[in-house]
């Protein structure tokens, strides 16, 4: 994804990897989702499969890759000049948050890609 294409504001999805059903039994489903976040520590989202993509059923195999939309926060420059732009997203559109509440990281900008309409 193009920097330069961003703004604060926008929309976008932050790819993260589904690894575990936390509970089939609810409807919809409840799936474990992880990311890495620029400083590389491990985050953990747990809610609704379809809150992470609409192909994922109580049936998917896991760990598969889905994505959690978010909103730009702002950039923030990276540590060295070789190194992928880095970007503070809020995961509040779908108000999802990691399980001790965080909802605002700052993830390298490769993790993003457009937000698609579900």
């Amino acid at each position: 994804m193009d920097r330069h294409a961003l703004r604060p504001g926008d929309h976008v999805e932050l790819a993260c990897e589904a690894v575990d059903w936390v509970d089939r039994s609810f409807f919809p489903a409840v799936v474990r989702v992880v990311f890495t976040d620029a400083q590389g520590r491990a985050w953990s989202l747990v809610d609704k499969a379809p809150i992470f993509g609409t192909d994922l059923d109580p049936e998917a195999a896991l760990p598969r890759p889905v994505a959690v939309r978010c909103v730009v926060e702002e950039f923030r420059d990276a540590s060295d000049a070789s190194s992928v732009p880095l970007v503070l997203v809020s995961t509040e559109p779908d108000r999802v948050a990691a399980e001790d509440g965080t909802a605002v990281f700052l993830v390298s900008l490769d993790l993003l890609r457009p937000a698609a309409t579900r």
